[in-house]
């Protein structure tokens, strides 16, 4: 298999020898194999797409299971007896709220590969939130002609991870920074800045913790977010020089913010998406509140809303496990007359999708 070594920032670089331990992904007779070396233990799994893969222990100490999937980006969680674990053998990224694993096949050639282009940069900047009263820190992609176009502005889209992830998401699994340089370096879309943040905002909890509130993600992003980067880089501050996207729940904070404030942004970007409010007040909300009101959608109502945002775009793989949500979206989207761009991609509510859709939105975004 193909190897690039960008794919192991926070893994092992397999130029080097790690005593004792074996690669943990091989490929044999026309197949793929996940292994590690554990001759102490009695048991060893590896689990991907929610299923745990037993392995069977070889003479040596070796523990191998057949990697069934052929998708290219997928997380894996190494278990020993019992114990869930993090490999150095393979790439780490963030995930269900804490460092994760994930196998990338690769060919060489994807939208998405580190090719031979001009790149941008990566940023990571601090910041003190007012909403939080902490140090914060986001990511900030800027295209590779910002440092010598210094007497332009850019615009900027605010791309929002998923519940359990964070702002290195989007770079780290999503490689959306070599998806912007592939796009741009092919003159398919317009250099653009791109804002990375935390949307599991951290509040104090009523027992003197600290829990996580989505919702306060939309005064986290207009208080201190978007004042903090207007005076730090070279953007336009007006509605068309600004968009926002998510995925999963940064879909519905993108839909809840820009709904809500539809004097902010260009264009939305719904990804594995909700317009509906299905969050607040369920089991994934650690704020000890009912339902939300989904008085957003009051939006819908007003007759010149199709005229607020240049590109309304939503997107869904056909797989996906919320695709009931998306389908019931539809039609409410449908009863209001709101026009919009839809894409159904092939796969579930991953990585894979995800970057499809940045790269489809990416292409359509700030063209006026």
């Amino acid at each position: 298999m193909k190897y690039n070594i960008n794919e192991q920032a926070l893994g092992f670089d397999k130029v080097l020898v790690y005593e004792s331990q074996v690669p943990c992904l091989i490929e044999k007779e026309g197949k793929r194999y996940l292994q590690v070396n554990a001759p102490e233990a009695g048991t060893v799994s590896f689990t991907y797409q929610d299923e745990e893969h037993q392995c069977t222990r070889d003479d040596d100490g070796v523990w191998r299971v057949e990697y069934i999937l052929s998708t290219n980006m997928n997380y894996v969680q190494l278990k020993i007896d019992g114990v869930e674990v993090l490999t150095p053998m393979l790439p780490i990224s963030y995930g269900y709220s804490r460092p994760y694993n994930y196998v990338e096949l690769s060919t060489g050639d994807e939208f998405y590969g580190l090719k031979d282009v001009e790149h941008g940069s990566i940023r990571k900047e601090f910041f003190k939130s007012s909403v939080t009263n902490q140090w914060e820190s986001c990511m900030v992609y800027t295209p590779a002609e910002y440092d010598k176009n210094t007497d332009k502005k850019y615009p900027v889209l605010y791309l929002q991870h998923g519940h359990g992830e964070n702002e290195v998401g989007w770079t780290a699994s999503g490689k959306v920074h070599f998806i912007m340089d592939n796009l741009i370096a092919e003159g398919k879309a317009v250099p653009f800045i791109i804002v990375m943040n935390n949307g599991m905002v951290q509040v104090d909890g009523p027992k003197g913790d600290k829990i996580v509130d989505f919702r306060k993600f939309e005064d986290y992003l207009l208080q201190d977010v978007i004042p903090f980067i207007e005076s730090k880089y070279r953007v336009g501050t007006s509605k068309d020089m600004r968009a926002m996207a998510g995925l999963s729940m940064g879909s519905l904070q993108t839909s809840i913010i820009g709904m809500s404030h539809p004097e902010m942004f260009s264009a939305l970007g719904i990804f594995s998406g909700f317009v509906t409010d299905i969050i607040t007040g369920s089991e994934l909300d650690q704020v000890n509140r009912g339902a939300s009101d989904n008085s957003h959608l009051n939006a819908l109502e007003l007759p010149d809303f199709n005229s607020y945002f240049d590109v309304y775009f939503r997107a869904m793989g056909k797989d996906d496990p919320f695709w009931e949500n998306f389908a019931s979206d539809d039609k409410l989207l449908e009863k209001h007359g709101i026009n919009q761009i839809r894409k159904v991609y092939s796969g579930t509510h991953d990585w894979n999708v995800w970057r499809e859709c940045i790269r489809d939105f990416a292409q359509l975004i700030f063209r006026k």
